[in-house]
């Protein structure tokens, strides 16, 4: 069979096959989803980026790098990236972090920024206090070696440390629970781990407190604009170089949906649009730091991120430490005006993230509370990303001479409509419940200040 050609591909929608990763912290929701037999921590359906680039289904082997770097034109003038040489703006995530509580940590307190009189010393406290917490963290691992022997041992260690770390992260840091040690560590340092590990509570409550903690909630997101210090519960905490030299803005996202899963069961994940950048620093791991290193007897107790002083000051220099109250974080979803798109059934349109504020990407949501439909314009200035938590949606794009090109999207299924499609109207309709997030980015995207 003969590979299509990029031109062939800009005037359809397309599919990509799964595009996955592994990460320590993965939970079980996609895992399930997808069928699969390994843990998923998170698709990047149409990522475009040089490091695992989406490929395209029935591409014959083409990546979307491939693709949007041959016909830049299925990006549209306002989804592609003037400062990424012209690379596709943002794509969509989905992150599954449900093995871990539903919350955030995002921004800092202006009442917590207020008792230090200059950035500089609010900074160089985040820095001390991140580097304390490190040195409790190897002290653990350095007390736990001896026993560490085997793959094995260390895989209980690492599961009862991330239940005692969750349990800590549910009560603020605060609660007198101790993950049990004596199967872990000798007698005779027993008390000296147990010191170290409340030595690492402590410390990320009196770090903590410092942040926003935000509840994952159905129709809210949570905007993080680079560099903003963020964490998911259960994921490190982490900022995006936004400097001179170091330009790696990944301006991102977080949606909560629940997600109905194969054995009639239901889970939760994160949907997660960002920009195209995909560099993240470290300056700690509150739930999953230790890693086995090597392989076998001959393996040993390390680390899954290495951190230092030196990296920490590195990181901490990188942070926006403006102080913002918690809603300057949050969007709620509104309903839309039906003259936007027209609707029938049980059809409703709800915008999400919509503003001058926050130029990156829309996000809009079509929820179907029943056999419904929705018919629209089709946009031809950026490209759209399709993007189902619920349900299957069936697509149909229209022309005027009357020719339909018909496809359907479902949570293992996404999307993804070239600004190139030679069609003028898009109909969305399905016969049950359904969700289906629409992804794109505004025509005009000038910043105001917020």
């Amino acid at each position: 069979m003969q590979k299509p050609t990029a031109a062939a591909l800009a005037a359809r929608p397309i599919t990509t096959e799964p595009n996955v990763t592994h990460y320590e912290w993965a939970g079980t929701t996609l895992k399930r989803l997808f069928r699969s037999t390994q843990a998923i921590s998170e698709t990047w359906a149409f990522f475009s980026g040089p490091r695992q680039p989406a490929r395209i289904a029935g591409g014959r082997g083409m990546t979307m790098e491939e693709l949007v770097t041959t016909r830049p034109d299925v990006l549209g003038p306002a989804g592609a990236d003037p400062d990424n040489h012209g690379q596709k703006y943002f794509f969509v995530k989905f992150l599954d972090p449900s093995d871990f509580p539903p919350f955030a940590y995002v921004g800092f307190r202006p009442e917590a920024v207020a008792t230090m009189r200059t950035a500089a010393a609010f900074k160089a406290r985040v820095a001390e206090l991140l580097w304390q917490d490190r040195q409790a963290v190897e002290r653990l691992a350095q007390l736990a070696r001896p026993r560490m022997g085997s793959a094995e041992a260390f895989a209980r260690f690492k599961a009862a440390y991330k239940a005692w770390a969750i349990a800590q992260a549910q009560a603020d840091w605060m609660s007198p629970i101790m993950m049990a040690l004596d199967p872990f560590i000798e007698p005779l340092h027993l008390a000296e781990a147990r010191a170290a590990l409340d030595r690492q509570r402590q410390i990320r409550w009196t770090l903590m407190a410092l942040m926003h903690r935000i509840e994952f909630t159905e129709d809210q997101a949570i905007l993080v604009e680079t560099p903003t210090l963020h964490a998911i519960a259960g994921l490190s905490l982490q900022v995006h170089p936004n400097t001179p030299g170091n330009f790696h803005p990944k301006d991102e996202l977080w949606i909560y949906r629940q997600i109905p899963l194969p054995d009639g069961a239901e889970g939760w994940i994160l949907v997660e649009p960002q920009r195209t950048f995909d560099r993240t620093e470290s300056g700690a791991d509150f739930f999953t730091p230790y890693a086995w290193e090597g392989g076998g007897t001959s393996g040993r107790l390390g680390f899954r991120k290495p951190i230092s002083h030196a990296s920490l000051e590195g990181f901490v220099a990188l942070l926006d430490v403006t102080p913002h109250p918690e809603d300057h974080y949050l969007r709620g979803a509104e309903r839309m005006a039906d003259a936007e798109a027209s609707t029938e059934g049980q059809a409703r349109w709800f915008r999400l993230v919509e503003d001058e504020r926050w130029p990156h990407f829309l996000v809009r949501e079509l929820r179907f509370d029943g056999a419904g439909a929705s018919t629209a314009r089709l946009p031809h200035h950026s490209f759209i990303e399709l993007h189902a938590t619920q349900g299957e949606i069936d697509v149909f794009l229209a022309d005027q001479q009357g020719r339909i090109h018909q496809t359907a999207v479902s949570p293992t299924h996404p999307v993804f409509l070239p600004a190139t499609l030679p069609y003028d109207t898009i109909t969305y309709r399905t016969h049950a419940q359904a969700r289906l997030q629409y992804f794109s980015r505004r025509a005009s995207t000038s910043v105001r200040p917020a």
